[in-house]
């Protein structure tokens, strides 16, 4: 679940930009389905900040894409805000940040072939 004061910003984003399906939507929400993922963002007043994101308790979607590197052009292709100027790694694999058009960050992660 995801809060977003722009239900038309929210749908070409995340329907247009990363690839999730509408599911339903009314005048307070819209419901997404994507590959093993369902979400519902619903509206509310205002936009927030990225704030400290490494730093600050959060939480985030986390999408798994087989190529860090093509899922980062295709985000940048579409003006999408990168938060790692090179992807972040750790024992699990690749990962980078990056912000919807509201403050929500999310992050793009290839996982290390086992």
């Amino acid at each position: 679940m995801i809060f977003v004061p722009d239900l038309p910003v929210a749908k070409r984003f995340y329907r247009d930009v990363l690839g999730f399906k509408v599911a339903s939507e009314n005048d307070n929400s819209l419901s997404f389905k994507g590959a093993g993922c369902e979400f519902i963002a619903y509206k509310c007043k205002k936009a927030s900040a990225p704030g400290d994101y490494a730093n600050e308790a959060r939480a985030v979607f986390v999408f798994e894409v087989p190529d860090l590197g093509a899922a980062l052009e295709k985000l940048r292709a579409q003006h999408v805000t990168i938060l790692h100027s090179t992807p972040g790694e750790n024992e699990q694999g690749r990962y980078a940040a990056f912000v919807d058009p509201f403050g929500i960050v999310h992050e793009i992660f290839e996982r290390k072939n086992a």
